[in-house]
């Protein structure tokens, strides 16, 4: 992945982001790369999840991630390469999860919790590349990888990534995004 180097962040009032935020060695990394990941985790969340989305204030941050308690990892190929990270404190975990499982309550992140939460990343990435293709970029997805603890750090080809925070009534989760435009 080359450096992305952040030109200015600047966001509309209806959670989409404006047309160019990315300066890519000289080239420009289109909103159109990341918009559909905002729209797929807005969506996603809001059908399981029975709740509202608000979008906090986009970021940078550079390679290794701090990551929360739980870590969903899916990588991106095809015409756009890279990776995508959720994060999200075990607390939110265990209500998505519930949530995903029909379930009044999960008190533990045991294998059928992971396997949901590990499920809504790749709904989300998945919604998200549908939406791409629909743009005519294609890509595929790695399966989607979690980590799991405290402190945990999460290192990638990638050397920065955009954050996207995100709050619900279940909790708080930051989607980082790191894309790399293969078809320039």
């Amino acid at each position: 992945c080359e450096m992305y180097f952040l030109s200015r962040i600047v966001e509309s009032g209806n959670n989409a982001i404006s047309p160019i935020l990315i300066i890519k060695g000289g080239g420009f990394l289109k909103a159109e790369f990341i918009n559909p990941f905002v729209g797929a985790a807005f969506n996603v969340i809001k059908t399981i999840g029975e709740t509202e989305v608000v979008k906090g204030e986009l970021g940078l941050t550079s390679s290794p991630i701090k990551g929360d308690e739980v870590n969903v990892v899916i990588g991106v190929t095809g015409d756009l390469t890279g990776q995508v990270i959720f994060c999200l404190s075990e607390k939110t975990a265990l209500a998505l999860a519930s949530k995903m499982l029909m379930e009044l309550s999960t008190d533990s992140l045991d294998e059928l919790a992971k396997s949901a939460v590990g499920e809504a990343g790749n709904m989300i990435i998945g919604n998200a590349v549908t939406a791409l293709g629909d743009k005519g970029f294609f890509c595929n997805l790695t399966p989607p990888a979690l980590f799991i603890g405290k402190d945990v750090l999460v290192s990638t080809k990638c050397p920065q990534f955009l954050i996207i925070p995100l709050q619900t009534k279940l909790g708080a989760l930051q989607i980082n995004v790191a894309l790399e435009d293969t078809m320039l």
